[in-house]
């Protein structure tokens, strides 16, 4: 029987658990896929540890960004068939988890798997690439001639973001911590790294922007941080908020934001891709430059296997990665 992860309990990566598992009766649309690799996100931690705002039914299983092949189809099942090769869109749906080496689908969440990538890219790009287009693309409105920041720009998200930002023509300064990660973070395209436990945040946004400020924030940190970049807007600045990684709750400086005609938007993926017409511009965009080799997923040095998988999660949680962390499932 097929390996997967699941839990039966809320807490830490001490709750996943290896199991045997059986496939369910496909509804109507779903596919059973074999699971060559499955990629980790921040979200899934959330989930098991019951912080998610989306609850879990247990035993549970969790993650939603795999790359396979369709095993078997469902009634009304009209977009694969047996045999094609897939990875799975970003959901929200506690019904389904595709951590394993096998998951039922709905072929709603599914797209074709890009030839020109392997399994462990194709599992590592609609997560990343999604999360930062909507923000940088059509919320922020990004164009040649502006600056964005990206902060947390070490993780799958932040290194997505660098590419997009790129390709509207936009200048990319990146934040990270200690510095550490900045020859590779300038590897990935960034122009500027700055590392946030040394450096003054909007002195040398300042700096770095000749005084004209950036004008499209994505943001995974805010916090602490926010009051750190907020002093350096530019005029009509999209500050697009998408993580919480600091503790401190996220105060809006009304006064401030309203002398650069700033907006704060608060964002997930999750409430573009729920749209038919938005995924279909998104998945687009991408597709587009996946395939003539714009884009290229950036996979962490360590690739975990199926029996290592609980080791993905406590290595996620000590943030030392750099790209996007994948488990190879299968063949």
């Amino acid at each position: 029987m097929p390996k997967v992860v699941q839990f039966h309990e809320l807490g830490g990566p001490e709750v996943l658990k290896i199991e045997e598992w059986e496939a369910p009766a496909l509804q109507e649309g779903e596919v059973l896929l074999d699971i060559a690799a499955f990629a980790l996100n921040r979200a899934d931690i959330l989930f098991f540890q019951g912080l998610h705002y989306t609850l879990p039914s247990m035993p549970s299983r969790l993650g939603s960004e795999a790359s396979g092949t369709i095993l078997s189809v469902g009634e009304g099942v009209d977009r694969f068939s047996v045999g094609d090769k897939v990875s799975t869109i970003p959901f929200a749906n506690a019904r389904y988890g595709v951590h394993g080496e096998q998951a039922v689908m709905h072929q709603d969440f599914l797209a074709r798997w890009p030839e020109n990538l392997s399994a462990v890219e194709a599992t590592s790009i609609w997560m990343q690439y999604l999360t930062a287009y909507y923000p940088i693309v059509e919320i922020g409105e990004a164009r040649e001639g502006d600056f964005v920041l990206v902060t947390a720009a070490s993780s799958s998200a932040g290194l997505g973001a660098i590419e997009i930002a790129r390709d509207t023509g936009a200048s990319v300064i990146a934040t990270t911590r200690s510095g550490t990660k900045s020859d590779a973070i300038l590897s990935a395209g960034a122009h500027h790294v700055i590392a946030t436990e040394k450096e003054d945040v909007a002195d040398r946004v300042m700096e770095i922007s000749g005084g004209k400020g950036v004008r499209v924030v994505y943001d995974a940190v805010g916090g602490s941080l926010y009051d750190r970049y907020l002093d350096a807007l530019a005029e009509d600045a999209r500050i697009i908020l998408y993580g919480l990684l600091d503790d401190e709750p996220t105060k809006i400086d009304v006064v401030k934001m309203v002398r650069k005609n700033s907006i704060m938007h608060p964002y997930s993926m999750f409430n573009e891709v729920r749209h038919p017409a938005r995924l279909e511009r998104g998945m687009a965009y991408i597709l587009e430059r996946l395939e003539d080799g714009r884009f290229k997923p950036r996979i962490n040095d360590q690739i975990f296997s199926m029996d290592n998988a609980v080791e993905a999660y406590r290595y996620m949680l000590g943030g030392e990665q750099i790209g996007k962390i994948v488990v190879q499932a299968g063949g």
